[in-house]
């Protein structure tokens, strides 16, 4: 397996994991064509880990701590459907894989090491972190980072509260995320797209081009306060604004 590099983000690569798993870097206009719900959907699934289930684990007789990220995702993906994975991974069939379980030698002692496929397709848990990152990446997602708590008494009044937010939450209606940041982009000075060449940008590229921007206009506002003066140099490290940093 290959670890992609930075530049499949600013390029707009797909990712190859291996002969037989392609990870796709979809359009704007393939998302949208697609449907950004559907989309997003997928990319929750795709991407969750215990502890965003850990009231449905709990319910279950499960503590979310002890279920293992990859084992949760060999459990969520074999419910989506190949016409709902297509724009990732292409003809690659979640729903027909079988999770396996090999006992590995370790020190001694037998452990036990997961993989799911479908007899000539496997995905363990390295390829599994590499998908996920990039998919995490190519969608701006933020990197998992593990929930700690302090005793069992912090983690159940954690419980509580979510279940308490998931009773009382009201269902919403979609809300896009990206028509808004597409309207922003084409219509920004900083930005040398228009609505129809921006639909042709990748997901990636899409997202590095609005962190950009963002930038830039951050360290021009800052610059500008510099020379007027209602800005102190010694409050701000200029490298740390700088927007070709």
């Amino acid at each position: 397996m290959i670890v992609f590099d930075e530049s499949y983000l600013i390029r707009g690569k797909s990712y190859r994991v291996d002969d037989n798993i392609t990870v796709g870097n979809p359009t704007l206009e393939e998302i949208l064509d697609y449907g950004e719900e559907k989309y997003y959907a997928l990319i929750s699934t795709l991407t969750a880990t215990p502890s965003d289930y850990k009231v449905y684990l709990y319910d279950k007789g499960l503590d979310f701590e002890t279920v293992g990220e990859f084992e949760f995702f060999c459990s969520a993906v074999r419910h989506i459907a190949p016409t709902e994975s297509a724009i990732l991974f292409g003809a690659l069939d979640f729903s027909a894989m079988k999770i396996y379980a090999e006992t590995k030698i370790s020190g001694g002692s037998g452990e036990k090491e997961l993989s799911i496929g479908n007899g000539s397709v496997f995905i363990n848990s390295l390829a599994y972190m590499l998908i996920t990152d990039f998919i995490r990446k190519i969608n701006g997602v933020a990197a998992y980072k593990p929930e700690k708590y302090a005793n069992e008494h912090a983690k159940q009044y954690r419980m509580e509260i979510e279940r308490s937010n998931m009773k009382y939450k009201k269902r919403e209606p979609f809300k896009s995320v990206l028509l808004p940041l597409i309207s922003a982009y084409a219509n920004c000075p900083e930005s040398r797209y228009g609505y129809g060449t921006a639909m042709r940008l990748h997901i990636s590229q899409f997202h590095d081009g609005v962190k950009r921007v963002i930038k830039r206009v951050h360290y021009d506002n800052i610059m500008r306060g510099l020379y007027a003066g209602t800005v102190s140099r010694k409050d701000i490290n200029l490298d740390e604004v700088n927007w070709l940093a």
